[in-house]
Order: structure tokens, then sequence, then C-alpha cells
């Protein structure tokens, strides 16, 4: 009996030190996970989530998982032992819902890192982030967050960190009237062109570019970019981010590629990207069926 107890406490003890957390309290097993462990000051932190019915009878959930669903709540512990829930800037107002029947799971993505109360991750340290649904609730998963390394990456995180507007551009991957925005990320992106944190604001102003937009201060419409859209993606395409923004900024890319007459390149653009995930088994149950879509829909 003791060498039982013995395994057993080595096992939650490895779990503990994984990168993906998992308990089931109640009808529901939560797994709360990250593509790693480390992020650079003022990096997006985005979780990759799974919720399994562990019940008797099928029940019916949202489809989405993030915060914006008003589904899971997420609860974010700072390094000074602060635990705060994590508010959304928007919820989305959703009527369709998926069935889990008993040991079905329901996987999605949480952006936790900017919400309705500023940024969740403004300091280096550890963090913690448990998530909760109809009486249960995650395990603890630690998210640590590097010092910059030096005065360049200390500036890069400044130009994200000390201004509120790049935080909600990045959440609404957009905001023509988000001028203080513009003007901090004009200058990470030509003070700093390969930072890893540039990576993920280009994606962010390709994507509005993408798309018509009305600037809500000035009243004025504009239409979309898809050519000047089409450059900034091409030009993420090598590089090494975050794959929850990798998977958006291609599909984005191949829509654009699309509108532009250029079916072949779009399709092209897919499949090197699903053939990148074929090497990721860990993410494939997240982004794998979006891009098979996304192919299926160009056919």
């Amino acid at each position: 009996m003791r060498t039982i107890h013995c395994c057993a406490a080595i096992a939650v003890f490895l779990l503990l030190l994984s990168t993906m957390t998992t308990i089931a309290n109640g009808a529901f097993e939560i797994t709360l996970s990250a593509e790693k462990t480390d992020f650079r000051l003022g990096e997006p932190v985005v979780l990759l989530v799974s919720l399994t019915n562990k019940g008797q009878e099928p029940v019916n959930v949202s489809p989405e998982l993030g915060p914006e669903a008003d589904n899971l709540q997420y609860l974010i512990t700072n390094p000074d032992g602060k635990e705060t829930p994590f508010s959304p800037l928007f919820v989305e107002d959703r009527a369709d819902f998926i069935t889990l029947g008993t040991n079905e799971t329901a996987r999605g993505t949480a952006r936790v890192f900017y919400g309705g109360n500023g940024y969740s991750f403004p300091k280096p340290g550890k963090y913690s982030v448990v998530a909760t649904f109809r009486g249960s609730k995650s395990q603890s998963l630690e998210i640590r967050v590097l010092p910059p390394a030096n005065d360049a990456e200390r500036e890069q995180a400044s130009l994200i960190l000390d201004h509120s507007e790049v935080g909600l551009f990045l959440m609404l991957e957009g905001g023509d009237e988000l001028v203080d925005a513009k003007k901090q990320i004009d200058a990470l992106t030509t003070k700093h062109p390969n930072s890893t944190l540039t990576h993920y604001v280009r994606y962010a102003v390709a994507k509005n570019l993408s798309v018509p937009a009305r600037n809500f201060v000035t009243k004025k419409p504009r239409s979309a970019d898809i050519s000047a859209a089409v450059e900034i993606l091409q030009g993420l395409k090598d590089k090494e981010f975050q794959y929850y923004y990798q998977d958006k900024a291609v599909r984005t890319l191949a829509t654009s590629l699309d509108k532009l007459g250029r079916k072949d390149d779009a399709r092209r653009t897919l499949q090197d990207f699903q053939k990148k995930l074929e090497k990721m088994e860990k993410l494939q149950p997240f982004y794998m069926k979006k891009i098979e879509d996304e192919m299926d829909r160009m056919k």
C-alpha cells in the first residue's frame, strides 16, 4: 500500500511539472495547456482548452471556450499572489451549441493577455491560470513571463505594455480609430522588425487591412487593402511565433489570395501549413480542422 501511495505521489508531481493541467470536479474535466511555458514580456498569452463531459448524460455546450463566449471563467494569479477573474472586452451573443456525449471533448483557445482589466501579464514572474465551468475546475497552469534580456527587449515590451490601445488593437485585430496603437506599432515594427513581438502586431495589422472597416471617431469608412495585407502576411510565413497566430495568419493570407484570384497560391499556402501541423501532434486537434475546412471551401 505504501508503494502505491508513493507511485501516486510521483505521478502527481510529474503532472504538475508539465505544461498541461487537468482535473475533474463534478461532471466536466477541464484541461488547460499552452504552446509553451515561458513567454516574452509583452507577448500575447493564448491558452489551449479542452472540455470533456464526464457525466452519464449528453450535455449541450458552446463550441467556443474562450472568455468572450461567457462560458468558461478564467482566474489569473499574478506573481504577488493576487487572483483576478479575467474580464473579457466583450461577450459574444451566440445561440449555437454542440452536444457532448459521455467522454466526448470540445477543444478551443482562450486569449487572456488583455481584457477589461488591462494587461493580464504586465510584469515578469510566475503566474497561474485556472478555468471553471458549471462547478468543475481545472488545475493551475503555470505561465512564466521572462524579464527582458536587454535594452532592446525592454523597449519592445514597453511599446506594448505602456499603451493600452496596443492591447486593444491586438485583441480586436484592428481599430482604425486607435491612433496611439498605430503610433506604437509603427515604432515597434520600424525599430525591431525581427522581434517576435513584432510578428504578433504585424498579423493584427494585416488582418485589419484585409477587411473593410470604419473609423468610429471620424465616422469614415475605408475599403479593404487586400494587396497590402498579403504583402505583410507573406512576410510572416516563415516566422516562428505561436501557432494560434500562425494559423490565423495563414488562413487570412489564403482568403486574401483567393479574393485576388490567386486560388492556386491560396491552396498551396494552406497545404504548406498543413504539412507543418502534421509534425505537431499536440496542436493538431486545435488547428487542423480549421485548415481542412478552408481547403474544402476552396475546392
